[in-house]
């Protein structure tokens, strides 16, 4: 009976997930998914995690990207040129601004979806994990990214 009870909550958890694993949102190709939150104009691409806005400059709290004349470089700001697009979406994390003035915000696409996870998830940047409330989910992406190879930083 109990390998009956075990082969059954195996196929419970193969086929919903473990407790663990968050879920995608209905209608956002993204775990992290914020459809209204505030918008902000991008005004310029300055790297892979930074950018000019109307509001002044913006780095991305939940991730890191290789400094100009590194690898990776300009993949990750070529990606974040398209998906930032002229308008993104803002979430407030833990802090306001960094120790350079800029201003801290998890950025999102106009449609809601977390750019810092789809730049972690390709492979592109690396999570920002000491801090933040979405350090979990960023972990975990950079982690499968990791595992499969996925992108130029592994």
């Amino acid at each position: 009976m109990s390998l009956v009870a075990l082969f059954l909550f195996v196929v419970w958890i193969q086929t919903k997930g473990s407790p663990d694993t968050p879920i995608r949102p209905e209608g956002c190709a993204t775990i992290l998914c914020c459809k209204n939150c505030d918008s902000l104009r991008v005004t310029s691409i300055i790297d892979g995690d930074t950018f000019n806005s109307t509001a002044g400059k913006v780095r991305l709290f939940g991730i890191d990207t290789p400094e100009k004349g590194e690898p990776c470089f300009f993949k990750a700001k070529s990606r974040l040129t398209e998906l930032a697009g002229s308008t993104v979406r803002v979430e407030k994390g833990p802090r306001s601004q960094d120790l350079y003035g800029r201003l801290l915000f998890y950025i999102y696409t106009k449609q809601g979806e977390s750019i810092d996870e789809i730049m972690v998830t390709e492979g592109l940047a690396h999570a920002w994990t000491l801090d933040g409330q979405h350090a979990n989910i960023l972990k975990m992406a950079a982690a499968d990214a990791l595992n499969n190879s996925t992108g130029c930083l592994w």
